[in-house]
This record gives C-alpha cells, structure tokens and sequence, in this order.
C-alpha cells in the first residue's frame, strides 16, 4: 500500500453514511426470501461475518438462521462494532449476537467452525482478498456455506445507461472508461483492492476447494421516471442527491477517484477535464429532477456468490 494511502475509515462521517443508505431497499421484495432457499439457510446456525459493519447481514438474514443461532460480526472499527452491538437487540430474538474487533486476514476462530461464513461489499477494498476468503474457508465447518455479496463496480462504470441527459460525444465517453479503468489499475497498485473483484470471486473459490459453487445477480434495476412517486424510486432519488448531487460529497469521491487515475499512470490533466464535463451534466441533473423531468435506467453488477466447504 502506498505510505500515503489508507484503507477507508468506515466511522468517517462520509463513509458511515454510506453504510446505512446505499443498503436501504438494496432488494426487492422477495429476493432476500429466495435467497435464504437457494442458500439452504436453516435456524439454529452460527454465522460469521466479516466486514460487518453496522450488521446488515446479521439483520437481513436473522429471520433465516437466527432461531437458536449465534450470528458473530468481525470488524476491524470499533466505532462501528460499537454502534451495531448497541443497535442489535433491536433484531435479534431467539439466539445470541456478539461483535468482535477482528481482520479478515486472521479470523478469531479455530477450524471448522461456523456453518456459515459470510461478507458483503468486503472484498473489493481489501488489497490480499483472496487471504482472507482462505481464512472464511478455513473456519467453515465441513459441509459449511460461504456467501459473499460482491459487486463488480468496474464493469458497472462501463456500461451505458438510458437517460435524459444529453449523450456525451464519443472521445469523453472513452475518456471516462479511461479513467475508470486506470483508476482500478491505480486502486489495486495503492492496495485499495479491486473494483472488479466480484467477477472472480466463484473461479477463486473454486481454486479453493469449495463445491456447490453457484452465483446469481441482484435484480434490482435503476429505474426512475417522473414523479418518482414508488417506494423504490423514492430511494433511488434520495440516493442520486447523496452519491452525486451533494457537492462536497461528490469533491470527496472525486478527489479519491483521481489519487487512483494519477497512481495507475493517468495524466492528472485528462482527469481534471473529465471532471468538468461531469459537473456541468450533473448541474443539468439537478435542473430536471427539479423540473420533474430527469428519467433513468440502468442494471446491476452486484453478485451473490455461494460455495460450499467439502464434507
């Protein structure tokens, strides 16, 4: 990692705040449900998760397991290992929750011993993540479920989205692959992970031992048409004024982004046009969605990923 970059601070105002609303209605309703089938879900489980963050996971999938069962969240922030402990009773009933400070590289658990070993969002921002799915394999039981909820964020920024703002022209959208691209190669080169990482997640637990590999993508689309008046599209609104809209939010993301662009070899120049360009289209966002006349669609590159440890 380079001396001068750190991992993310999950208790930063920025970043805490991205823990709680980018996983706001992050499904749709049903998919969590058929999830927990095509996982084998069961009560009475222990599950540990990794990255846990405020505990998403261990909410999410309590009603599955939770009934006699011990979830364990690993986080390496106190702050927030604090926070979710303290929010916990809140969810779980009928079984035992604990939090522990802990890194995904050297998991705090003898062999073989959760039935299951999940993580979310995790691997992208780890600079070894194949170390640490060893490590959830190694404390899996036999027979013992991995799940990891991985988005593919690079191939994501590559894709072309319907909307109503005006197209770029073709040089500033290849320019902005550009920079999504060398940013990855700047990310992983300053040990910041992989934003592709989810994409290979299956092959690696495969190198790994695990059978039963299977891998399915979330559902949800980015669907937004005035007035913006359903449950989902109330969200997503509220997401694009947080994620691009918020100025001082988005100079942050930026700034970061372009640290990435320069450490993967990109010419600071290129980047600080693209951002210009950018910024007009986003005041030009703000305009529609005003007016009531900003209309988007876009998919998902957020994959579920399961393996099972052999017995």
């Amino acid at each position: 990692m380079g001396k001068n970059n750190k991992p993310i601070d999950w208790s930063d105002k920025c970043w805490k705040e991205m823990l709680v609303y980018q996983r706001k209605m992050l499904w749709t309703e049903g998919t969590i449900d058929n999830l927990a089938s095509w996982l084998g879900l069961r009560q009475g489980m222990t599950a540990v998760d990794i990255g846990c963050g405020l505990g998403y996971l261990g909410y999410t999938y309590w009603p599955y397991f939770g009934r006699g069962g011990h979830y364990i969240g690993i986080d390496n922030n106190l702050d927030n290992l604090k926070q979710a402990g303290e929010a916990s009773p809140e969810w779980t009933k009928g079984g035992r929750t604990d939090f522990v400070n802990g890194s995904a590289y050297q998991l705090p658990f003898p062999d073989n011993y959760a039935d299951l070993v999940m993580c979310q969002v995790v691997m992208i921002h780890l600079a070894e993540p194949e170390k640490a799915l060893a490590e959830m394999v190694r404390v899996a039981k036999p027979g013992g479920l991995i799940m990891c909820k991985e988005p593919d964020n690079l191939s994501a920024s590559l894709t072309q989205h319907c909307w109503s703002l005006p197209d770029f022209d073709v040089e500033t959208q290849l320019l902005m692959k550009k920079i999504h691209i060398i940013s990855n190669i700047g990310r992983i080169k300053l040990g910041l992970g992989d934003a592709s990482f989810g994409r290979k997640i299956p092959h690696v637990l495969k190198t790994l031992g695990l059978v039963d590999i299977g891998i399915r993508n979330n559902d949800k689309v980015h669907y937004l048409d005035p007035p913006y008046d359903t449950p989902m599209m109330k969200n997503a609104i509220e997401r694009v004024g947080k994620d691009i809209l918020d100025k001082n939010r988005r100079d942050k993301l930026s700034a970061w982004e372009r640290e990435q662009f320069v450490a993967g070899g990109g010419d600071p120049a290129e980047y600080d046009k693209m951002k210009i360009k950018a910024d007009d289209v986003v005041e030009e966002m703000r305009t529609q969605i005003e007016q009531g006349r900003y209309h988007a669609c876009a998919g998902s590159m957020f994959f579920v990923i399961k393996g099972r440890k052999k017995s």
